[in-house]
């Protein structure tokens, strides 16, 4: 094949990160193929700096309107692609695949309104009793379907060098301590998360960091969470950095390379930090999580921690109103699992 497009338009950061090995296995398969990608503008930035990405295409939505459909399917039919990956189906891209002539269209089963459109159904393993599969691998058998000989890839991500100078400039200002430098991300995509998100949960353990191990914290976040990283700071009564809204993705990527250790509830930041072979100390206490699936795949360089009282069985993310399954994760856990962490980095 010469021209092969993948899209994955849904998730958010770390689900776009976690399809890079898509890239690299058509890439070793296809090697002479040009290779583009269909994201969505917010998530676009995980794979913008590929270096084996011919070009990126972006839309707005996880899916084209109905009104839209038509012309992305001209657009994509003018590309005259031999091929085309769906990672994340849905409705409208399934459609807007086949009325865009694509020949091969590699997409999801086990969907009445659409599967029938594609050529090459994906059975999705997680949605058919694996539980224990990496979303990474899973991705994966959308390749393995048209070429089952694909070298073992991982998650990647490219730090342009401006990107890694805005870093250290911003870490000047960390607190005068003579710990090791640790990174915080607080946050995690949640509506009213001041109001819902136990912050101050998340100041006990960044206390016991600065003073127990007189760690220099920096905390992280994007524009919306600005004021959540200034609260977390106010309750901790202990000096940390606050680059939150400071930073895009790839200066975000770069900071975390400065850190000894990244901590982080299971987001994109997360995936991110563990992409650029940073440390990674993953708290997966929501029923949800699914750590088996979603935790950074490297085993040397993440330590996952879980609630020992687990969601209820009705609970859900998205209805939560305080999400205190995170108070039964005690400090004393965060701070063996950095311990671990740092001593395993220095052997």
């Amino acid at each position: 094949m010469k021209k092969i497009l993948i899209v994955h338009t849904g998730g958010g950061l770390g689900d776009v990160l976690l399809s890079t090995p898509v890239i690299e296995a058509l890439a070793a398969v296809y090697p002479q193929a040009q290779i583009d990608f269909l994201a969505r503008k917010s998530t676009s930035a995980a794979i913008r700096n590929h270096p084996k990405l011919h070009k990126i295409m972006t839309i707005d939505a996880p899916e084209p309107g109905w009104g839209k459909l038509f012309s992305w399917a001209g657009k994509l039919r003018a590309e005259r692609y031999e091929a085309a990956l769906v990672l994340w189906s849905k409705t409208q891209l399934a459609f807007m695949l086949y009325l865009a002539g694509i020949p091969i269209r590699v997409g999801q089963d086990s969907r009445f309104s659409y599967s029938w459109t594609y050529t090459h159904k994906v059975s999705v393993r997680s949605e058919h009793g694996d539980t224990t599969s990496h979303w990474s691998q899973i991705l994966l058998d959308f390749v393995r379907i048209l070429n089952p000989a694909i070298p073992e890839t991982a998650p990647s991500f490219v730090i342009p060098e401006t990107a890694q100078e805005k870093a250290k400039q911003l870490l000047r200002g960390l607190p005068d301590l003579p710990g090791p430098v640790i990174g915080f991300h607080p946050c995690k995509d949640i509506q009213n998360p001041l109001k819902r998100w136990p912050i101050e949960v998340f100041a006990q353990w960044v206390k016991m960091l600065a003073e127990q191990r007189q760690a220099r914290i920096v905390i992280t976040g994007g524009p919306a969470e600005i004021t959540l990283a200034e609260k977390l700071i106010e309750l901790s009564q202990v000096p940390c950095l606050n680059i939150a809204g400071k930073t895009d993705i790839d200066t975000l990527a770069a900071v975390t390379t400065q850190c000894r250790i990244f901590i982080c509830p299971d987001s994109g930041p997360m995936h991110l930090a563990s992409v650029c072979h940073t440390p990674v100390v993953g708290i997966y206490a929501l029923k949800e999580d699914f750590p088996k699936r979603w935790a950074p795949s490297d085993p040397h360089h993440v330590s996952v921690i879980l609630s020992p009282n687990p969601c209820p069985r009705h609970c859900i993310k998205a209805n939560c109103p305080d999400f205190q399954c995170y108070s039964h994760i005690e400090g004393q856990q965060i701070l063996e699992a950095v311990d671990k962490l740092l001593e395993a980095s220095s052997a």
